[in-house]
């Protein structure tokens, strides 16, 4: 059995910390704002997220940046290295986009939530939740057309006839996600 450990901190989300799971993490710019909206900031953003990650060892299996907030979805060894990672990637990130922007120290990130995924259905309905984030919030019509996900990498590595069985096979619809940006 996994050791689980669950934990409420005062101000913040709750966090469960399982060891060797899956997890589904979203976070979001301070009241909303569109901080990394534009494409040299997605990019970066991405690439910090994805250097994190290789430094705790930490295996990227889905993830898609936006304007104001972005998701991944991870698997962690050690899920109580989860807040550390999240901390460094955001401080990271927040140092360049106010260097960027020339506002030294603004607040840049708002939270993070995350879920830990109960089993194979639940990691591709998130997945697919992933590739299909800039349609719900209108950024395309269509997730071929957004270049900061994933959706390019499963699509150029197992192709357009699987991609269209897993979107209709893992459907969003019932999927009660709180993504408010």
């Amino acid at each position: 059995m996994k050791e689980k450990h669950f934990k409420r901190p005062l101000h913040t989300p709750a966090h469960l910390f399982i060891k060797d799971s899956y997890y589904f993490i979203t976070a979001g710019c301070y009241h909303k704002n569109a901080y990394i909206k534009c494409d040299d900031k997605k990019e970066f953003l991405h690439e910090t997220i994805w250097e994190e990650l290789n430094r705790y060892w930490v295996k990227l299996h889905g993830w898609v940046v936006l304007d104001n907030h972005y998701h991944i979805l991870i698997k962690l060894k050690d899920a109580f290295l989860l807040p550390k990672l999240i901390q460094t990637i955001h401080s990271k990130s927040a140092i360049s986009i106010n260097k960027i922007d020339k506002q030294h120290g603004r607040r840049v990130w708002y939270n993070y939530w995350d879920k830990c995924i109960r089993d194979q259905r639940d990691f591709y309905t998130k997945l697919n939740y992933v590739h299909l984030n800039p349609v719900k919030h209108g950024y395309v019509d269509d997730p071929r057309k957004y270049k900061f996900s994933s959706y390019h990498s499963y699509f150029k590595e197992r192709g357009g006839d699987w991609m269209e069985v897993f979107m209709t096979n893992h459907s969003i619809e019932k999927l009660e996600e709180e993504d408010h940006f």
